[in-house]
């Protein structure tokens, strides 16, 4: 007598829209169990409500800034209750900063640390009982090609992803033990609301979105590194090519860099 495979449970940070909520649209589509978290409650349970689609499934909304520690706890209490459990944790949240150095506001610093790369820690640190409990236990955290090359007028953003990359590399081995796989995934440019949303004080130029993929392709990559774990994946090879010559090569690489981008250190675009 065949047997229905056990429902994969999946947390989502961020899921209130760009690659998280297409990532939960993915998984929701592939039949897992979501539970969705961000600040934004009217967005998640929209989604939510997406997702269901009139199913009995019931993913789960979180409200929940990554900011404030309690409120991490408050949900995590929230998903134990509700799931048991996790299989996949998808440590998506971020927020980006477009200022040179001189610019930099530190109330504005401390966001981006708290959410990209304190919040993570901390979602980790909130998950490991759940993951424990599940069944092939994953975590996929979302850094970005920025984290492994940083580039000029995004010194705090690549800052905060380089650490997520760290992150990842430390806990691979931490948690090997453990039997729960850690994937650091670094995204390219995404045609998402990303750069709409971040703080750009003196209105730096964004970069040329006519070479970005959509979110849904990244989201493919999380769900591909949940069916097989890999320590690390970039998705645009120029910039892994770029990352490895900022080692062997740190001045052709900052050259390179500068041609690419189209950056005048006059203008500071």
């Amino acid at each position: 007598m065949s047997t229905r495979p056990e429902v994969r449970r999946a947390l989502v940070t961020g899921a209130s829209s760009g690659i998280g909520a297409a990532t939960a649209r993915t998984l929701a589509r592939e039949g897992y169990r979501v539970a969705l978290l961000a600040r934004r409650a009217d967005r998640l349970e929209a989604l939510a409500r997406e997702l269901d689609g009139g199913s009995e499934r019931g993913h789960l909304v979180l409200a929940c800034d990554l900011r404030d520690p309690a409120a991490i706890a408050a949900s995590f209490a929230t998903l134990e209750r509700e799931f048991g459990g996790l299989d996949l944790l998808v440590n998506n949240a971020g927020m980006g900063y477009r200022a040179r150095v001189e610019q930099l506001e530190p109330e504005l610093l401390r966001r981006v640390f708290d959410t990209n790369v304190f919040g993570l820690l901390l979602c980790c640190r909130a998950a490991l009982p759940l993951l424990r409990r599940g069944r092939r236990a994953v975590v996929v955290n979302v850094a970005s090609v920025v984290g492994r090359r940083g580039i000029p007028g995004q010194s705090a953003y690549a800052a905060s992803k380089a650490a997520v990359v760290s992150i990842g590399e430390s806990l691979r081995i931490e948690w090997a033990h453990e039997h729960i796989a850690v994937c650091t995934l670094n995204p390219g440019l995404t045609a998402t609301g990303f750069f709409e949303a971040q703080p750009n004080p003196s209105h730096l130029p964004d970069p040329d979105l006519a070479d970005s993929v959509g979110p849904m392709q990244v989201a493919s990559h999380v769900l591909a590194l949940d069916r097989d774990p890999k320590p690390e994946v970039s998705l645009r090879a120029k910039w892994r090519l770029l990352a490895l010559l900022s080692l062997i090569a740190p001045r052709f690489a900052d050259r390179m860099l500068t041609k690419r981008l189209g950056w005048s250190p006059e203008r500071g675009a």
